[in-house]
């Protein structure tokens, strides 16, 4: 089976749809190499770039290099991806791109399904990993929650099959699209083995103290900074806190600014919090994990997430989790964490004090959390796509 697989947010994005593609394509190759079963596979990757060319062209053949798969072709579409993804858009051939006999293509992004489409031989699969725009169309702007609107519908319609990333994310795009039941399969994502819980605390000092002073305790987000994210609530909720935690504790948010966050620092100069904050904008993968393990408790209050990756990380770092329970995140999260209303900060700072003063509760949240990451593992999501790819090339 000839497999063909749109790469560019494994380029343009950190984060994300980014990584999603990354740790997905770097295990479909890798369990291509362990089972023979599957070696009747070739994998057809397409990028499109001119800028840093070798640059990016060198990312993508550094991650074919470490799965040591051979059974993978590199195309490099040459024009800007911004060009692509709007070309692709119009009732213009694909083909004019991708020239490979294909069986199936798999988009990890609902903007890499093309308008027109292939012959009818090649059956097309994307991921939708949530439905912002429809839900919080606000938050990406009128122009842009539009668009993306329309490139879904586009991508909707021309696949035969759907991968969401939560039970969450299959019940919007049933309701909001009318789709069939079981042209909707169900994958959630993963962790990487990144995340773990690490015991060296020279180490964990080290990777950390760029982003956060020595000796500081400290409650943890990581997230966009952004309404959506509903960061607000705990600023508020410490502000609850009785005064020796107060004193005892800062917040870290660990992400790069978003949408209307001028709110948010708003709210932070309001309550007087300017001091107990530490903004350490982005952090990469390789020093993320140090970061957890340092938190005293993890808090997502999110108002809404497709699958909501951050709490899976936190558990699989060792660090007590509490999120709110709107979403996909008690599917994600389980029995492992503490679920709050994100709209009740006075419900939030009785979970963080609880954590912060039971030594018992945040060990036990903490083994709760390592069992409950288990379930998840990039090897078992590969494993998971590759069969629907399969079924949808039929």
């Amino acid at each position: 089976m000839n497999i063909g697989i749109d790469v560019n947010c494994l380029i343009f994005e950190k984060a994300g749809f980014g990584r999603y593609t990354y740790n997905l394509v770097k295990n479909l190759l890798k369990i291509d190499q362990k089972n023979h079963s599957f070696r009747r596979n070739h994998f057809f990757l397409y990028a499109s770039f001119i800028r840093k060319r070798n640059e990016r062209k060198k990312i993508l053949e550094d991650l074919i290099k470490e799965t040591k798969a051979k059974n993978v072709t590199l195309r490099i579409i040459p024009i800007p991806a911004r060009w692509k993804e709007f070309l692709i858009g119009l009732p213009i051939s694909i083909k004019l791109f991708i020239k490979d006999p294909l069986d199936v293509y798999f988009a990890p992004h609902f903007a890499g399904i093309p308008k027109s489409g292939f012959d009818k031989k090649v059956r097309m699969v994307v991921a939708i990993h949530d439905l912002v725009f429809i839900k919080f169309p606000e938050h990406r702007g009128r122009y842009l929650s539009n668009y993306y609107l329309k490139r879904t519908k586009i991508a909707l319609k021309q696949a035969k099959n759907i991968i969401a990333v939560s039970n969450s994310t299959k019940k919007d795009l049933q309701q909001y699209f009318k789709l069939e039941h079981k042209k909707i399969f169900v994958i959630p994502e993963a962790v990487t083995e990144n995340f773990k819980v690490c015991k060296n605390k020279k180490l964990i000092e080290e990777k950390t103290n760029k982003y956060i002073p020595r000796d500081t305790k400290f409650l943890l987000s990581v997230a966009t900074l952004e309404p959506r994210k509903n960061l607000s609530l705990i600023i508020k909720a410490f502000a609850l806190l009785p005064n020796n935690l107060k004193k005892e504790y800062k917040i870290v948010f660990v992400g790069n600014p978003g949408w209307n966050n001028r709110s948010f620092s708003r709210v932070v100069k309001n309550y007087n919090l300017e001091n107990k904050v530490i903004f350490t904008g982005f952090a990469e993968e390789s020093i993320l994990p140090y970061i957890y393990n340092r938190a005293s408790v993890f808090i997502y209050p999110s108002f809404y997430e497709g699958f909501g990756l951050p709490p899976l990380e936190a558990m699989a770092s060792g660090t007590p989790v509490i999120a709110s329970k709107g979403s996909s995140l008690p599917e994600v999260i389980g029995s492992a964490g503490i679920l709050i209303d994100p709209k009740k900060e006075e419900e939030l700072a009785g979970a963080i004090k609880r954590v912060l003063l039971s030594e018992r509760l945040a060990k036990k949240l903490c083994g709760r959390g390592l069992k409950q990451a288990k379930k998840f593992s990039w090897e078992k999501v590969a494993r998971k796509t590759l069969e629907v790819l399969e079924k949808s090339a039929k």
